[in-house]
């Protein structure tokens, strides 16, 4: 008998509300088996989102890593950089030094071969220099400051006392 054929009135088929024909079964187990399929792929794509996101943290710390590891090498090259630097300038120091002590020796040589007094004898003949008078000056040994104490009163006077002055001077 056909499913899409004309029924009797008595026929179960009628009276039976609950009563699923073949056809909706076959819907039924499609769209179970659909549910299926859509929980796999609601749950392949949560699969993908965790390995994204593990994809994400992995190249955030590879990231950090490199960030550390590229500070930590610029700090190494100042480090040298200015290692380098206090050598030549403690380099440059000790040229200097050595310069200013063969000039203290070179001055120490001249010093001890002048004779003071043939340069004394020549300014005073040849450059007509003399030798500057010495005028000596006596002062007494007593203190001649007078002291004077002097207090000076300061007045205080508010306000009122000076309105009452005021009508009282009128």
């Amino acid at each position: 008998m056909a499913r899409t054929s004309y029924q009797y009135g008595t026929s179960p088929r009628k009276y039976e509300p609950e009563y699923i024909p073949n056809r909706t079964k076959k819907v039924e187990t499609q769209k179970r088996i659909s549910k299926k399929k859509q929980e796999r792929i609601k749950a392949e794509k949560e699969k993908k989102i965790l390995e994204k996101k593990k994809k994400a943290k992995q190249m955030i710390t590879v990231f950090a890593i490199f960030a550390m590891l590229l500070t930590i090498s610029y700090r190494e090259i100042s480090i040298m950089e200015m290692f380098n630097q206090t050598k030549e300038m403690e380099n440059q120091l000790a040229l200097v030094e050595k310069e200013n002590g063969q000039v203290e020796k070179s001055i120490e040589e001249e010093e001890s071969k002048l004779d003071w007094n043939k340069i004394k004898q020549i300014a005073t003949e040849e450059l007509g220099m003399q030798k500057k008078a010495e005028v000596s000056v006596e002062l007494n040994k007593t203190d001649s400051v007078e002291t004077q104490n002097t207090y000076i009163k300061e007045q205080k006077e508010s306000f009122i006392e000076k309105i009452i002055e005021f009508f009282i001077n009128m």
